[in-house]
């Protein structure tokens, strides 16, 4: 009949299924002379379709999804009907835009936009890109759906063969199960399938760091180009204790004049805690030497290049930018500097962070002995 709307369920609509390149499931909606398809959010194997989703092993699941669909579209079929028993097919497809696509299965776009729309730093804002990256490679989270406690023991399975540290694992998981509880509260998805599940925090890596002899080695290196370029931004770091995505967006106009001292005063680009720090002459040095400008190469130029100059001072020790850091923090506390002091020198946003140079030092200072046993 002319005036009804007709629902079909069509498989691999564009002929790309085989065995091993998935084919979409789709429904058909076709009224008069229009039709409109919308995704289900399911994609199975050539063999895998037999009417309906077989030899799967979540075949349930994903025949359950598919109902879901077609139940909602035979729904909303309903309210676009006019007075007169016509079907308005512009807004059906208005649904395949919005409500539809968005419920079947663009887990991995939505996060993607999440990700960017989310107020956070841009070195963070870079980690949670690696964890979706991570997630495409993966393959098996695609869909809301596919976020099932299986998928992610999968995954933790997959991380786990491309990374070490079980403090990084624990990072992906971190980040991943914050965007789940906004999807549960955007109510993309009923439930987190991290529930009954816990991922280890691990142990955190061991501060790297130089001592005063160390940091004078590699300051004393003659180094020109680009290796001399790194070797000064590292020592800035090392002298300043400044991450290298503040000491690079600093300029002229930022420093300022407090009795005989250069200063300056701004915010952590990764927390926004403000900072004021006293520029030593060896700092000054440097800032002077390239014109108050120090982005002179990528954070990932500076650590391959570190590795050279690591190996050119006979340091064994994986250099890398933010290691210069670490050094400043524990250099100030072994000169007596007092702990809230380098706290604040630091902007960290508590004491407690700090303390981990502490615990750091004591460590060093037991070994110490035993060498001079």
């Amino acid at each position: 009949m002319a005036g009804i709307p007709r629902f079909k369920v069509i498989f691999d609509r564009r002929r790309k299924a085989s065995a091993v390149t998935p084919g979409t499931v789709e429904i058909e909606v076709s009224y008069k002379r229009e039709r409109v398809r919308l995704s289900t959010g399911v994609a199975v194997l050539r063999h895998q379709w037999r009417g309906e989703v077989v030899d799967h092993p979540e075949a349930d699941r994903l025949n359950g999804q598919i109902r879901r669909v077609y139940d909602g579209l035979h729904e909303k079929m309903s309210t676009i009907a006019s007075d007169k028993g016509d079907y308005d097919m512009s807004l059906l497809k208005m649904v395949k835009k919005t409500k539809v696509e968005e419920s079947t299965g663009k887990f991995l776009d939505w996060l993607e936009k999440r990700i960017y729309i989310r107020p956070v730093a841009e070195s963070t804002r870079r980690q949670h890109l690696v964890m979706l990256r991570s997630l495409r490679a993966f393959g098996l989270v695609r869909y809301f759906c596919d976020l099932t406690p299986k998928n992610i023991r999968l995954w933790d399975d997959f991380i786990r063969k491309r990374v070490t540290a079980q403090s990084t694992v624990h990072g992906y998981h971190k980040r991943l199960k914050s965007y789940i509880n906004e999807a549960i509260q955007l109510e993309r998805i009923e439930s987190s399938p991290y529930e009954g599940m816990r991922i280890s925090r691990g142990k955190s890596e061991e501060i790297k760091f130089l001592t005063e002899e160390e940091r004078d080695r590699i300051e004393s290196l003659e180094l020109y180009g680009m290796t001399g370029k790194v070797r000064d931004m590292f020592i800035f770091s090392c002298y300043t204790g400044l991450a290298y995505s503040d000491l690079v967006k600093i300029r002229e106009e930022d420093i300022f004049m407090q009795g005989d001292d250069y200063c300056i005063r701004d915010k952590r680009r990764k927390s926004g805690m403000p900072y004021t720090i006293v520029l030593l002459p060896k700092a000054m040095t440097i800032l002077r030497k390239y014109g108050y400008n120090l982005d002179l190469m990528s954070n990932q130029k500076c650590n391959d290049q570190l590795k050279l100059i690591a190996s050119m001072a006979k340091l064994h020790i994986n250099l890398t930018m933010h290691v210069g850091r670490h050094t400043f923090a524990t250099w100030a506390l072994t000169k007596g500097v007092g702990i809230e002091t380098v706290s604040k020198m630091l902007a960290h946003s508590n004491v407690a962070m700090t303390e981990r140079y502490a615990r750091v030092l004591q460590s060093s200072v037991i070994q110490g002995y035993q060498l001079l046993k």
